[in-house]
């Protein structure tokens, strides 16, 4: 096609033979194409050279403006193709796709469109000032991709695949997941989410643009919003690094790979799904053992974690930490873990996933696809003389019975439950049908725990909270004076920074063993919890609201509160549940309630009214409580809070 070019020039008479051959030569030097170079030296305009190729090769000669052109056919490129071959689609019907080119006689350029597309290439022609402007309008208006190209991206990241890529093709999705806005978007993400030491990265596809947010101490920040365009060489890209299907796209497939940054190395964990408008991404950043603090950096007050400490210094026996998905059940683990370990221990993990690398441990992967479960896993573990076991997730009945195995032959296991507190988790443990001997033989300790972010000291601020909010605290004191958070530019406007554990340490002591043994309900447990010095999640998070720090809402977000009413002891002011009438501390009785279903009774009732169960003896000892307070001339204070009558004889 040079040659012919040639030749138009010269029957033209816009140029003489010397003059193309001296042109040409110099394009070839510059390795650029003829007509560039023309154009660049002012020797021909853009008018004369669309003409003249609609004209030689029979091509339709199309005007271009940026509110005529398909939107949709326009992004069936992406902008380093439409750069490279200086060309844009304008119009797409019937798998036939109309595409403006500056040098429609460039077959490689039309083979590539065909290529990367799928679809039936229509030439037609444009002026390159045409081109160029719609490129610009449908490409470049996106401020997301403004960021992408003024980001300073570390050039020390490095996406590390845990083995070698598979040999694929290079297929259209292959080539989008390799242009350079791609790979860098990919890396930006990635460093900011290390740098504010997010823990997810959701990759949102709408119907306009694809939405990317990081979760920071638990809460999704926006982080930007991409054009539509790339959401195809986006989730390739991902896809190419963790080994998946890039073909597929109706099912959800999960896949792991590793970030290297500044000697620092993350692992990822990828989780596709296909949603309305295409799959949908979440990278889980999994942490490593030099991230893990000890357990008095999480939070535990200080008498349960001596309790704490206690129970994981202990040679057999299980502990299990309970909590929702997120709220640090395995940082918990890991702290513990790092607590026991040492070159006279064999620790072994099972883990789905694995989500801290702990030097002196053998950590195992669930593998579902090979067979590999929890229990399987387990089985095989109790042959390698392990000494304490880990075992990410009891799931199921099998896995209950070898991990209750394994705690009662020596060994001490370090597991998880989903549940919403450690007395809960009893009740789980009987629903999965562990025998209640077996649990009072075996457990030594459940924690319950939830995180909550702590409040910025660098925008500290007292504030009321709403009426409504103390109520579901249960907080009677409404003179404290309550911190929050205002915003700033250190904890990017959320008023937190960081998070702190919330926690709930039930011990099992002979009393609540008694009960278990007994198969008490979860009242009677947590009774008899109560009166061994056991504190509820929501009281330990209102002393964490009293020492200023997290804040009333914050608490909120996190913890569930019931309607369960509670009131506090007269004589010592602790709180009294509201299954039982009386102080489990110092016996206080403060309302009279059946001792089977808890209704609250009348002192001239002979019987519950709701179960038939007799209250003789209950009157009886509410009535002899009361003649002995009154013999020694307790009180009751405003606050709550018994205080000797001043008249009363020392």
């Amino acid at each position: 096609m040079l040659a012919d070019i040639k030749g138009w020039l010269i029957k033209s008479e816009l140029l003489s033979s010397a003059e193309v051959e001296t042109l040409a030569e110099k394009a070839r030097q510059n390795s650029e194409p003829l007509w560039e170079t023309l154009l660049r030296e002012n020797k021909i305009t853009e008018t004369w050279l669309a003409d003249m190729y609609s004209q030689r090769l029979k091509i339709p000669l199309v005007v271009l403006s940026a509110d005529l052109i398909d939107s949709e056919a326009a992004h069936r490129i992406p902008e380093t193709l439409a750069h490279k071959y200086m060309c844009v689609p304008f119009a797409f019907g019937g798998r036939v796709l109309k595409v403006a080119f500056v040098d429609p006689a460039n077959l490689a350029a039309i083979q590539a469109v065909e290529f990367f597309t799928g679809c039936k290439v229509q030439p037609h022609v444009a002026t390159r000032t045409q081109v160029l402007e719609v490129i610009e309008s449908n490409f470049s208006r996106s401020e997301a991709v403004d960021v992408i190209d003024q980001a300073t991206v570390s050039t020390d990241v490095q996406i590390v695949p845990l083995a070698q890529d598979l040999d694929l093709d290079e297929d259209a999705h292959l080539r989008a997941s390799k242009i350079p806005p791609i790979v860098k978007l990919v890396n930006l993400v990635l460093t900011e989410a290390l740098r504010v030491h997010a823990s997810d990265i959701h990759i949102e596809p709408t119907e306009h643009d694809i939405r990317i947010r990081l979760r920071v101490d638990g809460v999704l920040r926006d982080f930007l919003r991409a054009p539509s365009w790339l959401h195809a060489g986006l989730t390739t890209r991902l896809k190419v690094v963790t080994k998946l299907d890039i073909a597929e796209r109706r099912v959800p497939q999960d896949g792991r790979f590793k970030v290297r940054l500044e000697h620092r190395v993350t692992d990822v964990r990828l989780s596709t799904l296909p949603t309305q408008f295409g799959e949908k991404a979440v990278m889980r950043l999994l942490g490593s053992s030099e991230g893990v603090p000890s357990p008095s950096q999480l939070g535990i007050s200080e008498k349960a974690l001596g309790t704490v400490l206690e129970a994981v210094s202990q040679p057999q026996g299980m502990i299990i930490v309970t909590g929702p998905t997120g709220s640090g059940k395995t940082t918990t683990l890991y702290s513990l873990l790092n607590r026991v370990r040492s070159n006279e221990v064999s620790v072994v993990t099972v883990e789905d996933p694995i989500e801290y690398q702990l030097e002196g441990a053998n950590q195992v992967q669930v593998n579902l696809k090979t067979g590999l479960t929890f229990a399987s896993c387990l089985r095989s573990i109790l042959r390698q003389d392990p000494d304490v076991i880990l075992v990410g997730e009891i799931r199921d009945r099998e896995t209950a019975e070898i991990a209750f195995h394994a705690a009662m032959t020596g060994h001490l296991v370090l597991t998880t439950l989903h549940t919403n507190s450690s007395i809960a988790t009893i009740m789980r443990l009987l629903d999965l049908g562990v025998d209640p001997f077996v649990i009072t033989s075996s457990v030594t300790l459940i924690m319950a725990q939830r995180l909550t972010r702590v409040i910025c000291n660098q925008c500290r601020e007292v504030y009321m909270p709403v009426p409504r909010v103390l109520k579901r605290l249960k907080w009677n004191d409404p003179d404290f004076a309550f911190s929050r958070g205002k915003g700033c530019k250190a904890c990017h406007g959320t008023g937190f920074q960081g998070r702190i554990g919330i926690y709930e340490v039930l011990n099992m002591t002979p009393g609540i063993r008694a009960v278990i043994n007994e198969k008490g309900s979860e009242a009677k447990i947590r009774n008899a919890a109560l009166s061994s010095g056991f504190i509820p999640l929501l009281q330990d998070a209102r002393e964490k609201i009293h020492s200023g720090i997290t804040s009333p809402d914050e608490v909120l977000r996190v913890i569930q509160s019931t309607d369960e009413p509670e009131t506090s002891c007269t004589r010592c002011g602790r709180p009294v549940p509201a299954e039982t009438g009386r102080c489990l501390h110092c016996a206080d009785p403060v309302q009279l309630r059946c001792t089977s279903c808890g209704r609250e009774l009348s002192l001239d009732w002979l019987a519950c009214p709701r179960c038939g169960t007799p209250v003789l003896r209950e009157r009886t000892q509410l009535a002899l409580s009361q003649a002995l307070n009154a013999a020694v001339g307790l009180t009751s204070s405003p606050r709550g809070r018994a205080k000797k009558d001043p008249g009363t004889v020392q």
